[in-house]
């Protein structure tokens, strides 16, 4: 028990140290800006010494980055998966359609699975979409369906460059695309944009959802960024070379994202996150949809750790690196969460019968308010203003224990079923 403890203390411990020196890192860059400019190799190389110069805070380096950019953009099979998703879909294609991009330098094509209402006939009413059907069979997973399409995208004879990955409920500002082309130039090989929660305050869930991408995006991805670290691909909004797919796209988890992630990481890629590039994500506002979610969430983290447990370590033992560490890391630690739950359940019980009282409640409210602390901070850093984030702020931690809960559940019963999320907003944020 007390190992357990002791790993996962650690990993938590790293993971504040890199998200302390990576802030520690923007901050330095800022300073540096205001400085006489040179041009370096910055963090979006990926493990390419002659990747050209990074977009940083170097104005000289920015300049020359989106001067390539513009110049020779690369082109982007955008691929959105829709599974009865009439109400939304028209918003983000909408979007696509009015994106500040060359329009022959994109594509989009939309995967259809078995959909029975009018989410087909609406996706070919907007030009420059692409719509192929998945009727065979019973109704798929996401993950599933990309297994399914990706080789027919990747056979097209149409040269792609780069494939972005949304889901049909997003709304994206007009520079995405640019902001990851210029990434792509820098010689990023995968880039994850800023997601952000498209209906905040509609419930205590949604609030809990928006301080935690918020906490993803300004505490675990951005530090990784500026460390030269991996970021987390999340689902949506990231995008990819066409030619790391030379083996095709698999996925045998109920959580692509992260599969991808530590798949392309093993193969020496790393994330690079791209805070300027954002887009909006409706968030679940009942109980029981964040529920189903973070089940299907903890059930694919514990097979991405069981199922590549093996593929790090030779991977780690051959060459080792802070990159590969950092991963592990973070992924593992999602896994190894329902077990400190019991670990905690069984301390804070033994100290109870012995009469330790002020052991078990000084480090539990410690946790508390460091929680809430972090849920302000993460509030602030992404923009938003704490006073109507109040009510998810306060009760953060109790978000954290029904994760910690269900990654316990998970263990033992995983989620095998893909449990559709139903999307119903009809806001436009651009």
């Amino acid at each position: 028990m007390w190992t357990l403890q002791l790993i996962f203390s650690s990993f938590i411990v790293w993971c504040i140290l890199v998200c302390c020196a990576g802030l520690l890192q923007r901050l330095r860059r800022r300073r540096k800006a205001r400085s006489p400019e040179r041009i370096t190799p910055g963090p979006y190389a990926d493990q390419d010494p002659q990747a050209p110069a990074a977009i940083g805070t170097d104005t000289a380096a920015k300049q020359a980055v989106q001067t390539a950019a513009a110049a020779h953009p690369v082109k982007f099979a955008i691929v959105i998966c829709a599974h009865n998703e009439e109400q939304v879909l028209g918003h983000i294609l909408q979007d696509l359609q009015d994106m500040h991009y060359p329009a022959d330098r994109y594509h989009t094509f939309v995967f259809a699975d078995h959909c029975t209402d009018g989410t087909v006939a609406l996706a070919r009413r907007f030009p420059g979409v692409t719509v192929w059907e998945h009727t065979e069979g019973g109704r798929s997973s996401k993950g599933k369906v990309l297994n399914d399409f990706m080789p027919r995208l990747l056979s097209l004879p149409e040269p792609f460059d780069c494939i972005t990955i949304f889901d049909a409920d997003n709304q994206v500002g007009p520079g995405f695309l640019a902001k990851f082309n210029e990434a792509f130039t820098a010689g990023a090989a995968i880039v994850t944009g800023r997601r952000l929660a498209q209906n905040p305050y509609d419930s205590l869930v949604t609030q809990w959802y928006t301080m935690y991408w918020a906490m993803v995006n300004s505490m675990y991805n951005l530090p990784r960024y500026e460390l030269g670290l991996s970021a987390m691909v999340s689902g949506t909004g990231f995008a990819f070379r066409k030619d790391l797919l030379q083996n095709g796209w698999y996925s045998c988890s109920v959580s692509e994202d992260v599969e991808f992630t530590f798949q392309q990481n093993l193969a020496g890629h790393r994330v690079v996150y791209v805070d300027s590039a954002f887009f909006y994500d409706e968030q679940p506002a009942r109980f029981s949809v964040m529920w189903s979610q973070l089940r299907r969430w903890c059930t694919g983290g514990i097979q991405v750790c069981t199922n590549y447990a093996w593929d790090w370590f030779s991977t780690f033992t051959a060459r080792p690196s802070w990159r590969l560490f950092d991963i592990f890391a973070g992924v593992y630690l999602t896994g190894l969460f329902g077990l400190t739950a019991i670990c905690f359940v069984l301390n804070a019980c033994i100290m109870l019968r012995d009469g330790q009282y002020l052991l078990f409640f000084v480090p539990t409210l410690a946790g508390y308010l460091a929680t809430i602390l972090t849920g302000y901070l993460a509030a602030r850093l992404s923009g938003r203003p704490a006073r109507k984030l109040a009510a998810g702020i306060l009760t953060m931690p109790i978000f954290y224990s029904l994760l910690s809960y269900i990654s316990l559940i998970s263990m033992f019963n995983h989620q095998k079923t893909w449990v559709k999320i139903e999307h119903k907003s009809s806001r436009r944020k651009f």
